[in-house]
């Protein structure tokens, strides 16, 4: 082999390096979710993330340090944080695992008492802001969840209330036997997962990458509130929460034109 190709093969090593260690040290991505019962504590603010960011400069005790961070205990303080040194942080409760690799994600509740704040990590602040923008995409539309009885909303609101009702008597139905004894005399179709609150097949999708997911169940959305579109998340009336689903909740906002 050549010098040259030698040089070449080097400088591309060096490269893919930098870029794995650049990606291993990326600031988590900051997402919403509320999956209704399934979201644990009522959904009060706090943040669930995969195992592996457990631990690490962007996840740790508060007792603990950037430099060596021990990992957060289920429902109990954590410090979390949005840059790679470790100075862009603050400390909220962690409710265990939810998403996937690399991703903070938090409730509405969470949103709700940090956004308010005046000082906030920068990282947080932008996703706060993105929140406020993307919920003036519902502007001039009908809130159905918050108006029910408005003349566009009676027929969808009727057929979501309908449709979870129906819904609810087979949760309770699965909850007071056990997840395990309701499935055993149900088809694969009517099965369920995660303590009665997903469908047990996977027939969400597939997305634009090919993938399936698991149906939120319509009974396990609060009161107050439906499960939207795709099965993903519960739509709760609230703009700047519902606006960051984007389809997946829009039903629930018609237009007056």
């Amino acid at each position: 082999m050549d010098d040259s190709k030698k040089r070449f093969i080097t400088f591309f090593m060096a490269c893919l390096v930098l870029n794995l260690s650049l990606i291993a040290n990326a600031a988590p991505k900051l997402t919403i979710y509320d999956d209704g019962l399934s979201c644990p504590s009522n959904c009060d603010a706090h943040v669930v993330m995969h195992a592996d960011l457990n631990g690490t400069v962007f996840a740790h005790l508060p007792s603990s340090t950037s430099s060596t961070p021990i990992s957060c205990e289920v429902d109990s303080p954590c410090r979390i944080c949005f840059d790679n040194e470790g100075n862009e942080c603050l400390v909220t409760v962690y409710r265990g695992a939810g998403p996937g690799r690399n991703t903070f994600d938090f409730t509405p509740a969470f949103f709700d008492e940090w956004c308010k704040k005046n000082s906030l990590p920068k990282a947080l602040k932008e996703k706060c802001d993105e929140l406020q923008q993307m919920s003036k995409k519902l502007d001039g539309r009908v809130n159905c969840i918050r108006d029910p009885d408005h003349e566009l909303c009676i027929d969808l609101v009727r057929r979501a209330t309908e449709t979870k009702q129906r819904d609810a008597l087979l949760y309770q139905i699965c909850v007071k036997l056990g997840q395990s004894a309701f499935n055993g005399t149900r088809d694969t179709s009517e099965k369920r997962t995660h303590a009665c609150t997903y469908e047990y097949v996977s027939t969400g999708g597939p997305n634009s990458r090919g993938l399936r997911w698991k149906r939120l169940k319509p009974a396990a959305c609060r009161k107050g509130t439906f499960v939207g579109r795709d099965g993903l998340d519960c739509c709760s009336g609230k703009p700047f929460v519902d606006a960051t689903l984007g389809i997946e909740c829009k039903l629930f906002y018609p237009t007056l034109h």
